[in-house]
């Protein structure tokens, strides 16, 4: 109650403040809060300077209203905001960063540290990992402790260049983003929640040309950090851009063992095409597949999930866009949420409006249906299920 509290003060304060006339423009066009409100840019103090660091992060928070009012309020099987009829603190993130320096002939070193706190963290904790128990439930329900990445990269200057990425980072796998700001809305589809999110291991990259760029390495499986060590996973793929840096193409996939005693093999692919079909309405289509031998206690030896997600954005001004996301979702074993074998749809429309460099407001509706054996929504008891959502984004 306190988090939320403090989540809706902070909203209440930032709707409600008004630079003075002559500060207005200068206060709209400043990058991070901490500037807007002190002129200065925290990056510019020497030692972060002299050290090639930057520091920064970002507060994200919202609410949805669920007119079934679940008994649990939760809306599940939505993720993520998954909280009914409350306002909750998704995202507190702070980062560090030394960017690496690519495409010269000297070697580069950078790397990222990345700590979250808010209702999104269990989704980002890594299984096996420390930082699962650094909140006791009883302390804190919801609201958990995660270091999504803490990574090294190494830049070699091999051909056109290799970069490595080594430690802890997010996948490379679907469109949507873990971290919030980068999201056109606020919620998350069935596909995001059933890919991977993080990763452990080392990834390299290679620009085969300037718009062709492909990806190899070795990591610990989905999610996973130091359990089941021995369980290596293949992840690679490549991203190809076009001339008019607009239309892109990119596929990626996972694949290995999850145990290191079974022969439970898990495959994901995943494949997204961007393109531009006038200068303000862009179109994306993506397309995941999954499948997973053994898998225990799901009472099939082989299990199978796929996807289509289709999203269609407007840029109205340079400041507010209004989207559309059509999504099918098949749960072809009923391994990935719990109404046994089901087809899961969801529509979603929304806004994304910039009122500020720094400041970003996403409101939305959702609807979302299943043909499942038994009801997949409001605790087991609706077969379909309406959302109204709004969250903002403050970046500092």
């Amino acid at each position: 109650m306190a988090i939320n509290a403090f989540s809706a003060s902070l909203l209440s304060a930032l709707l409600l403040f008004q630079p003075a006339v002559s500060d207005a423009i200068e206060f709209r066009d400043t990058q991070g809060l901490y500037e807007a409100l002190t002129h200065e840019n925290l990056n510019d103090v020497d030692f972060l300077r002299s050290s090639g660091l930057s520091v920064g992060g970002w507060i994200a928070a919202g609410g949805n209203y669920n007119p079934d009012h679940p008994v649990d309020r939760s809306n599940t099987p939505v993720s993520f905001n998954y909280r009914a009829n409350e306002f909750n603190l998704e995202q507190l993130n702070l980062f560090v960063e030394r960017q690496t320096v690519t495409g010269s002939d000297q070697w580069g070193l950078g790397g990222r540290f990345d700590g979250m706190f808010g209702l999104d963290s269990p989704f980002t904790q890594a299984a096996g990992h420390w930082d699962q128990h650094l909140i006791d439930d009883n302390d804190l329900r919801f609201y958990k402790v995660a270091i999504p990445q803490a990574y090294a990269e190494v830049y070699a200057p091999f051909g056109n260049g290799v970069t490595a990425k080594i430690g802890r980072f997010y996948t490379i796998i679907g469109y949507e983003s873990v971290a919030s700001p980068p999201n056109f809305f606020y919620s998350h589809t069935y596909s995001m929640k059933s890919s991977p999110f993080t990763h452990t291991g080392v990834l390299l990259s290679y620009p085969l040309q300037s718009n062709l760029t492909f990806y190899s390495g070795a990591v610990t499986g989905v999610d996973n950090f130091d359990r089941q060590f021995g369980a290596w996973s293949y992840l690679g793929g490549f991203n190809w851009t076009g001339e008019d840096n607009a239309t892109s193409f990119s596929f990626s996939v996972l694949n290995g063992d999850v145990s290191e005693t079974l022969d439970d093999n898990l495959t994901y692919l995943s494949a997204v095409f961007q393109y531009p079909l006038t200068e303000r309405l862009h179109y994306v289509l993506q397309h995941d597949r999954g499948r997973q031998d053994n898998v225990m206690g799901a009472g099939t030896e082989t299990a199978e999930w796929y996807s289509i997600v289709q999203y269609l954005t407007y840029s109205i001004t340079d400041s507010l866009g209004a989207g559309l996301r059509a999504e099918w979702f098949r749960d072809q074993h009923g391994v990935r949420y719990g109404a046994g074998e089901a087809g899961y749809y969801a529509l979603t429309g929304g806004l994304n409006w910039k009122p500020l460099n720094w400041l970003t407001v996403r409101p939305e509706i959702r609807y979302e249906w299943a043909d499942a054996a038994s009801p997949a929504f409001s605790g087991g008891t609706q077969q379909d299920q309406f959302l109204a959502g709004a969250d903002f984004v403050v970046q500092f």
